[in-house]
């Protein structure tokens, strides 16, 4: 290799140097950038999530907070009273997890459950998290106010977990949708997990999330 050769390979390498730290200080600052606008819209998505899923409050549960077994709690409050909690879990399902926000009154009973992220089967799975108003003539131009109905969610709604929780189909109690057992199970474990959780530390839950939460 001669002289000039040699050159060009140190020129050819600064370039790329240079290249890769103006690549890196370009994407720092992207990131920098699009980073606040991100978490604020994932916050606008979480606070309506929760207006759906508890009664009223005047706080802000994503920064009232406290974690146990893996399960995180949210505590809505109203003139400083604690007025429901929202468990925030994740189970397997077919094609992925299965993320969901249980509302849960103070006493242990489930308020509602919303999936808020699932890769489920289309015309299957979905049919287990889904919640879909129904359009007819009768309705299609009516304002849709509260959660649209979902007959596998909503038999949560008012019960209180002992913990075993299963699908007809392995035992248990818990209605299931054929063709999409293992998305049923799914919802039914995530559920059962953040409920019967929910019950075991609910002392140590509320006193918490009563102090600002941690």
């Amino acid at each position: 290799m001669n002289l000039k050769d040699n050159e060009n390979l140190f020129v050819l390498g600064s370039f790329l140097a240079l290249t890769s730290i103006i690549s890196g200080v370009l994407l720092a600052v992207f990131s920098d950038v699009v980073a606040q606008p991100i978490a604020e819209a994932k916050l606008r998505n979480t606070n309506q999530s929760l207006e759906m899923i508890l009664p009223a409050f005047d706080n802000q549960p994503s920064e009232n907070v406290t974690e146990i077994d893996g399960v995180k709690f949210l505590g809505a409050t109203k003139d400083g009273k604690l007025v429901a909690v929202a468990a925030e879990a994740s189970a397997k399902g077919y094609s992925g997890p299965v993320e969901a926000l249980i509302g849960i009154e103070p006493d242990g009973k489930i308020i509602a459950v919303l999936i808020t992220k699932q890769t489920e089967t289309p015309g299957l799975g979905t049919n287990v998290c889904e919640r879909k108003t129904q359009k007819t003539v009768g309705n299609m131009f009516d304002k849709q106010e509260g959660l649209p109905p979902n007959k596998i969610l909503d038999q949560f709604k008012g019960q209180t977990s002992d913990g075993n929780w299963k699908v007809k189909k392995d035992g248990g109690t818990i209605e299931y949708i054929t063709g999409a057992t293992i998305t049923s199970r799914a919802v039914t474990a995530v559920v059962n997990r953040a409920d019967s959780t929910f019950v075991k530390n609910k002392a140590k839950i509320i006193e918490a999330l009563s102090k600002g939460g941690k």
